[in-house]
């Protein structure tokens, strides 16, 4: 019997779904320190995936 494989979902696409989902708290949350820090969650992770783009970008020479 084979093993099933795994999905592979790439490190943008986790990252702007974890984005999403923390903006979204921002818009659904009632508790406002809830929402404050889904904010705070949604922008980092934005950073992030800034960081992550420009890292790409950039190589150093070899």
């Amino acid at each position: 019997m084979t093993r099933p494989r795994r999905a592979r979902i790439s490190t943008e696409a986790l990252l702007n779904a974890a984005r999403r989902a923390a903006e979204r708290l921002t818009q659904l949350s009632r508790d406002p320190e809830v929402r404050r820090e889904a904010a705070n969650v949604a922008r980092a992770v934005t950073r992030l995936l800034n960081a992550i783009r420009r890292a790409g970008r950039e190589r150093p020479p070899e």
